[in-house]
């Protein structure tokens, strides 16, 4: 944490220049067009970040510049848009990196006001990624809102996914049942009814579930962790 801090909130690399996403700096993400993309999801990662490290260490330093960060350049406002609706932006990459950074500041935040500020950014998340019927997505929301788990349709994914981690080369491109369309990312075909698990090749909660077609013909094997990883949240939690 010393270091992105001590080099601006970026992650520099041995070159010196910081690495592709490693960028954190209010000055990048409240002034510069290029990383207007990035102003809210990045925002409320350094400020999960800052928070650990207090939690962690207690050491004053972070908790001083987790509320410069607040206060001073306006990080309370840009994480009320953590998640974007603008179609042109919208990335699972960002769904999966959100449902890792909103825990730690709504487990250890103690100021209410600022986990109301939290709270409300969580449920502009969830919003749009209920739809995608995700147990990771519900458990991390129920978990920390107290609201619905979605328990049917979780344990209907849980169920249903396949224990053949190989990736596998899927199409449903051609189905008659489907019709394609342009959302909930405008730049990519997707189709307009989400399938069951074992219908569709998906092993990470980065990808886009709404894709016609995915896999590479069983030339690589999944880790697991998509199905892991709410299956043992779902019963930390006592949703399963």
């Amino acid at each position: 944490m010393d270091y992105i801090v001590d080099h601006g909130f970026v992650l520099t690399d041995i070159d010196g220049r910081h690495t592709t996403w490693g960028v954190w700096a209010p000055e990048r993400l409240n002034e510069d067009p290029d990383w207007a993309t990035e102003r809210g999801i990045n925002s409320l990662e350094m400020l999960s970040y800052l928070k650990l490290a207090y939690h962690l260490s207690g050491k004053s330093r972070y908790q001083r510049i987790y509320l410069d960060l607040l206060n001073t350049h306006h990080y309370a406002q840009n994480v009320l848009a953590a998640k974007t609706t603008n179609p042109a932006w919208t990335t699972h990459i960002d769904d999966e990196l959100l449902a890792l950074a909103f825990p730690c500041l709504l487990l250890h935040e103690k100021d209410q006001n600022l986990k109301a500020i939290y709270l409300k950014s969580l449920e502009q998340w969830y919003e749009s990624a209920e739809r995608d019927q995700s147990p990771f997505f519900n458990f991390t929301y129920a978990a920390l809102s107290g609201g619905d788990p979605r328990r049917n349709s979780s344990l209907f994914f849980l169920r249903d996914a396949s224990w053949d981690l190989r990736r596998w080369r899927i199409d449903n491109g051609w189905r008659a049942d489907v019709a394609s369309c342009y959302f909930p990312e405008m730049e990519q075909v997707q189709l307009n009814r989400l399938l069951p698990i074992s219908e569709r090749s998906f092993f990470r909660w980065d990808d886009n579930p709404w894709y016609p077609a995915d896999g590479d013909d069983g030339a690589t094997e999944s880790d697991g962790v998509f199905w892991l990883l709410p299956y043992w949240m779902g019963r930390y939690y006592g949703f399963l």
